[in-house]
């Protein structure tokens, strides 16, 4: 039985995936300290004033809280980048935490920030589920053995499928009715 909930952000909870596109065409070298502190500068200022959330989020966490199941964010985000957006968003008070992969030390090409989230929620992988953008990042949640939601991006879906390795998916969040096993 799914009791608990493990969101992505980017893509999944909010509509910020084009930004960062935008930000990586200027990072040629990923690995440049000083264009990676930009991108993630101006990105602290998308998520002050410009991203949004998706239609039908906040419903559907009090939706889930209603049922009793506990939500967490686990983001490839830094949380110092978000922060503002969580804070303009109200996101947080619908979730136990918010870990980044940066907390953790790894990438979502594993599933560490996933086992993470689930033992920090005090549950077994069999009751959760992750709700995921990225066909990458779906198919890692799964074959780690979690519930996968895929959750329809305009710009993740132009980059792979997500769909391919999910157990339910949805186009929006106002279409979330719950899982049902």
């Amino acid at each position: 039985m799914v009791k608990y909930y493990i969101f992505d952000m980017d893509g999944t909870l909010c509509d910020s995936m084009t930004y960062w596109r935008r930000e990586a065409e200027h990072v040629a070298n990923p690995r440049d300290v000083n264009l990676m502190h930009d991108a993630y500068e101006h990105m602290r200022e998308y998520y002050t004033n410009t991203i949004a959330l998706k239609e039908g989020v906040i419903e559907a966490l009090k939706a889930a809280r209603g049922q009793g199941i506990k939500c967490c964010i686990a983001s490839a985000t830094a949380r110092n980048v978000s922060q503002p957006f969580l804070e303009r968003s109200g996101l947080m008070e619908h979730m136990e935490f918010y870990i980044d992969c940066f907390e953790v030390g790894a990438f979502k090409n594993k599933p560490d920030i996933y086992l993470i989230a689930a033992e920090r929620l005090g549950a077994d992988v069999s009751e959760c589920a992750v709700f995921e953008d990225a066909e990458y990042c779906a198919k890692t949640a799964h074959e780690a053995g979690f519930y996968v939601v895929g959750v329809y991006d305009r710009q993740s879906a132009s980059e792979g499928d997500c769909s391919k390795y999910s157990d339910m998916y949805i186009r929006s969040f106002s279409d979330f009715k719950g899982i049902d096993i």
